[in-house]
């Protein structure tokens, strides 16, 4: 049997679309890092780190 190179196999093959959670899941994890920042962000201007 000969090799296949995956890249060519990965060029050749079908863009498959999201599936709606897959969806849902990439919001709620951009959301709660984006929350998460604004947290860190606030925290960091009401009590600043001093050396």
């Amino acid at each position: 049997m000969p090799q296949t190179d995956i890249g060519t196999e990965l060029r050749q093959a079908a863009p498959e679309p999201l599936l709606p959670v897959e969806k849902k899941l990439i919001g709620f994890s951009l959301g709660t890092g984006l929350v998460l920042l604004l947290a860190l962000a606030l925290l960091n201007y009401l009590l600043p780190a001093t050396f």
